[in-house]
């Protein structure tokens, strides 16, 4: 998508002083009028009130240049504020483009940390469940509040997890494998296997669960699960490759995600009734390639490698937002449907933040490659190096915190707590 220039026209052939109103003709042609002398005025009396008046213009702009508090203060801030906003974009009479806003002063205080140890690192898996941080590991699951304090944990049937968490419930699986793993905290729900090898799985705030399999003879496949561990839906592709797939907790509605590398990448999105055998709507995304879906109520969103697009779940495009000549180095999406985007043209790394309907918000500037993003509402959470950062987009205080080690992932928790993933450790930071 392509903004269109605007361009701003300057009339050069304007003359502020060709105005023969001013002239006279004194017959050889027009002519300025003569200048008329003004009467001597002098004496001491008169040197004397212009010394003083002088000095105390002197004294007064030396003391507005020195205070900065009080009204003088007030009417300086609000005088640099207004011309800021009125002229702040102009360079020799011709409007320039504003780039992106940079991330202002750190000047959020960071009130505690609690470093919380992980007994079984290897192969574990993170995400957020009602305001608390889930860890699943190898046959094991644990639940964090975001105070740091270890609510439950119970073993678990699964080696490798994917893990998913909406609402009430919390998905396991066995990636590369067909067990599928329901719970509701730490009570299992039901544990089924599905006919063929799970590659990813999502469950909705109601329970249902959708899996991406490498179903056999086929191009890859999903099966859908409702709360009691039935399989209510199956669909295999014998052409596209299945690369991703999310169903809806309102309508019930499924879409899926397929890529086609017969000559360029496309990728098409199809929409999937549970009643319907086939599906009842189809997207094409021609030259990029969409690696992840997301539905937050009857919006769907598809993150693409250069493309962010919106539709509703009747499959009717919503936005369509494309990026080119950049790079989308990290996503992440809120359960309202707002959206951060990091993005790297190789010049000025930003982060963009859209609305659920696919809107551009705001953009900010930063001053280093991003490796981590998280969103909750208006609150942005993002990484440079080991430098965390968290708070409003664009806003004059934001909070900064050094991380003590190489930074695994990064979670949002609520308005006021963040977590930091380690190797081996979990840090839960509130501020």
């Amino acid at each position: 998508m392509e903004l269109a220039d605007t361009e701003f026209e300057i009339d050069e052939d304007y003359d502020e002083y060709d105005n023969e109103d001013t002239f006279y003709d004194d017959g050889d042609g027009l002519v300025p009028p003569p200048i008329e002398e003004e009467p001597e005025k002098g004496g001491h009396g008169c040197l004397v009130a212009g010394i003083i008046t002088a000095l105390a213009l002197i004294a007064v702009i030396v003391l507005f240049m020195t205070v900065d508090d009080g009204f003088i203060g007030t009417y300086k801030q609000n005088f640099s504020n207004n011309f800021t906003r009125l002229f702040g974009n102009w360079v020799g009479g011709v409007r320039t483009e504003e780039a992106p806003k940079a991330a202002s002063a750190n000047n959020k205080q960071i009130k505690s940390s609690t470093l919380i140890s992980l007994d079984n690192p290897d192969n574990a898996v993170f995400a957020v469940y009602k305001q608390g941080i889930l860890c699943a590991s190898s046959n094991h699951m644990s639940y964090t509040d975001k105070q740091g304090n270890l609510i439950w944990e119970t073993d678990t049937a699964i080696v490798e997890p994917i893990l998913s968490a909406e609402g009430n419930y919390i998905l396991i699986a066995e990636k590369g494998r067909r067990k599928l793993c329901l719970y509701s905290d730490k009570n299992l729900v039901y544990d089924t296997d599905d006919p063929d090898n799970i590659v990813a799985a999502k469950v909705s705030t109601r329970g249902d669960v959708v899996a991406v399999t490498d179903k056999s003879s086929y191009r890859g496949g999903i099966s859908v699960y409702n709360k009691d561990g039935q399989q209510v839906y199956s669909w295999a592709s014998g052409h596209d490759t299945v690369i991703s797939a999310d169903i809806s907790a309102s309508s019930r509605r499924v879409a899926v995600a397929l890529l086609n590398t017969d000559s360029n990448a496309k990728s098409i999105i199809q929409f999937f009734d549970l009643n319907v055998e086939s599906s009842y709507s189809q997207a094409e995304i021609i030259n990029t390639v969409v690696y992840g879906l997301q539905f937050t109520g009857n919006t769907l969103t598809a993150f693409g490698d250069n493309r962010l697009c919106v539709f509703s779940d009747s499959g009717d495009l919503v936005a369509n937002n494309e990026l080119s000549d950049v790079q989308i180095t990290h996503s992440a999406i809120d359960d309202k449907g707002n959206t951060l985007l990091s993005i790297d043209s190789g010049n000025t790394p930003v982060l963009n933040l859209y609305s659920p309907k696919g809107a551009l918000k705001e953009t900010m500037g930063l001053g280093g490659v991003v490796s981590f993003i998280d969103i909750d509402g208006k609150n942005v959470l993002y990484s440079i190096g080991r430098d965390i950062y968290f708070g409003r987009i664009n806003a004059n205080k934001i909070a900064k915190y050094t991380a003590t080690m190489d930074i695994r992932r990064l979670l949002l928790l609520s308005d006021n707590t963040f977590v930091v993933v380690y190797s081996n450790s979990l840090e839960v930071i509130t501020v």
